[in-house]
């Protein structure tokens, strides 16, 4: 798992940073890294000259971007790391995904709202695009800007997984139960239960779901009793696991609970569902976007 990471830079600073959280898996798995830089055609014409020059300035910005992960590869080499580059053109999103299949790669890794060399698509709407394609794990982080750097966590206190009931969020477990292991970390189980919800209907209100009532109760003894088989099934498999119910608007338990007493490792399905909810698909895509800690989104099995 993992052997095979293709990380998307695109020129900026900011984008290094998913490297923070990144090199320390690459370090327990063994990894070998591709850099990989998309030059996007910023000019359609039909008109021969104009195609020409268009594609003479994408050769100009070709020959920076091989220069830049050259020198980004340069500095992880001088650290034990197993380092290649490679410069591609096309749309970003599908040039990436198109890379991690064909490739044979075993993990992506990308920031959000890189900001590259050329005018064009952020590396923010790019992610969005490749999370619902990508046919391997996602690593992700969103940088934070410290003076003048950009930075992310590298050191994580333990692997957190969401869970929501459904088989498709255990998915998140295999991939947060191999990193927990070769980075000997804990692993946090956590599941949130919904808060009181009420819409307006006309002069009136209506409650669709009362965090008081004999049902959240109920709600809250069962999912209490799922987390803690599935994490009293993982600590029989060895590993250091703690879980826990919470209630609250998902995103926001989420990041909070994975920022307690240190960062956390966010590892997280897409496309979960449960009986209850349909929520981990749109709840994956908030943490990303919000959370500065990394996530490692994981697609469903096809």
């Amino acid at each position: 798992m993992f052997e095979k990471v293709l990380v998307a830079l695109d020129g900026s600073h900011r984008s290094e940073a998913i490297l923070r959280p990144l090199l320390p898996i690459a370090r327990a798995f063994g990894s070998s890294l591709t850099l990989l830089h998309v030059v996007e055609e910023v000019v359609h014409a039909e008109e021969g000259e104009v195609r020409a020059a268009a594609r003479r300035h994408m050769e100009d910005v070709a020959s920076l971007a091989r220069a830049y992960l050259e020198e980004v590869a340069a500095g992880l080499r001088s650290q034990g790391l197993a380092v290649s580059t490679e410069v591609d053109f096309g749309r970003p999103h599908h040039t990436i995904v198109s890379r991690a299949r064909e490739g044979g790669y075993s993990l992506l890794a990308m920031a959000t709202r890189g900001r590259g060399m050329v005018a064009g698509p952020v590396l923010g709407s790019t992610v969005a695009r490749v999370l619902p394609e990508s046919p391997v794990p996602v690593l992700t982080v969103r940088p934070v800007r410290r003076q003048r750097l950009w930075s992310a966590p590298s050191r994580m206190a333990r692997v957190e997984v969401p869970l929501d009931g459904s088989d498709l969020a255990e998915t998140a477990l295999g991939p947060a139960r191999e990193v927990a292991s070769r980075l000997k970390l804990p692993l946090s189980l956590l599941q949130v239960l919904p808060v009181s919800v009420t819409v307006p209907l006309g002069s009136g209100t209506g409650m669709l779901w009362d965090a008081a009532s004999s049902y959240q109760r109920q709600l809250d003894v069962l999912a209490s009793s799922y987390v803690a088989s599935v994490g009293r099934r993982l600590m029989e498999a060895g590993l250091q696991v703690e879980w826990d119910v919470v209630g609250g608007p998902v995103v926001d338990a989420i990041i909070d609970w994975a920022g307690r007493d240190g960062p956390s490792l966010i590892v997280m399905a897409t496309h979960g569902r449960s009986g209850l909810a349909r929520w981990l698909g749109s709840i994956t895509e908030g943490v990303v976007r919000r959370s500065h800690l990394p996530v490692l989104v994981v697609p469903p099995k096809r």
